[in-house]
């Protein structure tokens, strides 16, 4: 028998290498340079800083002094110098913070710093959404309409489960914000400007990271006017595909004959999709398929209406056609978004649908229509010509071939809640619901069965209640998660 050459044997036990070299094996990651910052745009988050070789992602763990340490989502960082946001903290509040990067050599952890948070702005300082019986999972989005009386600046707010702030980005004389989300690659978008839909006063759209800083700003052509009640973008990764937007121009209109002033000023809405660069793709104009004759009540809306159709939401359905809330009208429609032709029209004098097992008959003044991914309809129903007004969240079952529209799920609480316009449905993955009745000021998560799980008001000092546009559930700050 044959021994083989020790040089030999080696190589064969670390892999085969015929030249009997071991592999390299990669050094530990360097980690230099660790600092921690206030951020200017939101004093409830520090910045932390480093500069690190070998590594490819980074982290950071932080804890107050004897409580449970948490930490930043691990993300990917190259060679260069790298930039770490803490969110979602306690205000005046000491922390300690340290910063962890990994790569193939291995994790490296920095030695810890010590930090403290400043105090949010002083007109939202007070500001809490405290939830009853028990904290909830995750953060509330919300932005308060009209809080403070001085509405020179917008605010965009996010509480913890618990309904203390945590989150926030001030625009310094941008007009009141109105509606915003979280986008699907984790940026924040929200409508600054002075208009409710319906104003000849200019508004546009901004996108900002979690940390605060700007990233894009969209509006309609000008000279229209962009409306604030919603804006999509289509995006891959982080690349912008797309931009669905609302707009507007105010014209003269003889509503005379209704009741009205021979000469009032109407807003007339359009659909406008714009490509990456902001090109026009796409407009649909609601005058061309809209009358005063079409609302509800005409002798009542001549009066006081300030437009025509009132747009309260935009949805693009899983075909990639859009559906859009027709508030004025009593009317949600999907719309071809390549031709203009309509699909489908739910509700108001153009209704094409039989609406079954609804004990109401349908809605009124209907706000933030989703369509979920079984096809049903999600809405709430503001029942702003109802007296009493209750507003309540429904759920239909559409089906497209027999036109039926049957009511499988609703949820209106007792007593009653009056807000006749704005507000929000959510349908969370674990099947709960969260219901945002925006002028009342009040939020409920509820299950599938509609049981009341748990309860919160926007409250500021002094203020029982104030006013949002809608109040979406966010389970992460730095990026997105399905709620």
């Amino acid at each position: 028998m044959h021994r083989l050459p020790v040089w030999l044997a080696l190589g064969i036990l670390v892999g085969g290498c015929t030249e009997g070299r071991l592999p390299t094996v990669p050094a530990p990651p360097r980690l230099t340079g660790v600092s921690a910052a206030p951020n200017p745009l939101n004093s409830l988050s520090f910045l932390m800083s480093f500069q690190t070789d070998g590594a490819d992602s980074a982290r950071v763990v932080y804890a107050v002094a004897g409580q449970a340490e948490q930490s930043t989502p691990w993300t990917p960082v190259g060679t260069s110098d790298s930039r770490l946001p803490v969110l979602g903290l306690k205000p005046a509040t000491t922390y300690g913070l340290r910063v962890e990067v990994a790569g193939p050599g291995g994790r490296v952890v920095s030695d810890t710093l010590v930090a403290t948070t400043g105090e949010a702005p002083a007109a939202i300082r007070g500001l809490t959404l405290q939830w009853q019986p028990d904290p909830v999972t995750g953060y509330t989005l919300v932005v308060p309409v009209g809080y403070p009386s001085d509405v020179s600046n917008g605010y965009l707010l996010a509480f913890d489960g618990s309904g203390a702030l945590c989150w926030y980005r001030e625009f310094d004389g941008g007009g009141w914000g109105v509606e915003a989300k979280q986008l699907s690659d984790g940026n924040f978008s929200v409508y600054l400007g002075r208009s409710y839909g319906y104003q000849a006063a200019d508004g546009h759209y901004v996108e900002i990271t979690p940390d605060g800083q700007p990233v894009d700003s969209f509006r309609v052509g000008q000279p229209s006017f962009t409306d604030p009640h919603e804006m999509l973008l289509s995006l891959s990764g982080s690349a912008t595909e797309a931009i669905h937007l609302i707009g507007y121009d105010v014209s003269t209109v003889d509503l005379s004959a209704y009741g009205g002033s021979a000469t009032a000023q109407l807003a007339m809405h359009f659909i406008e999709r714009q490509g990456p660069s902001g090109t026009l793709e796409f407009r649909w104009n609601a005058a061309d398929h809209y009358l005063p004759a079409d609302w509800p009540a005409p002798a009542t809306q001549a009066k006081l209406a300030p437009d025509l159709v009132h747009p309260s939401s935009l949805e693009i359905d899983r075909d990639g056609n859009y559906i859009v809330s027709l508030q004025a009208m009593d009317e949600i429609a999907k719309i071809d978004a390549q031709n203009g032709v309509f699909i489908w029209r739910l509700g108001g004098s153009h209704n094409q649908f039989r609406i079954d097992n609804d004990p109401l008959g349908g809605f009124q003044g209907q706000h933030d229509v989703r369509m979920l991914e079984d096809g049903h309809l999600l809405l709430l129903d503001d029942r702003i010509r109802s007296a009493p007004s209750s507003a309540r969240a429904v759920e239909y079952a559409l089906n497209t071939q027999n036109m039926t529209a049957t009511l499988v799920w609703q949820y209106q609480p007792n007593p009653p809640v009056t807000s006749p316009i704005m507000g929000s449905v959510q349908r969370l993955s674990n099947g709960n619901t969260v219901v945002g009745f925006g002028f009342a000021g009040r939020v409920d998560e509820v299950d599938p069965a509609g049981n009341l799980l748990a309860q919160a008001s926007l409250h500021g000092p002094g203020v029982a209640s104030i006013e949002f546009y809608r109040a979406l559930r966010v389970p992460s700050l730095y990026r997105f998660e399905r709620p």
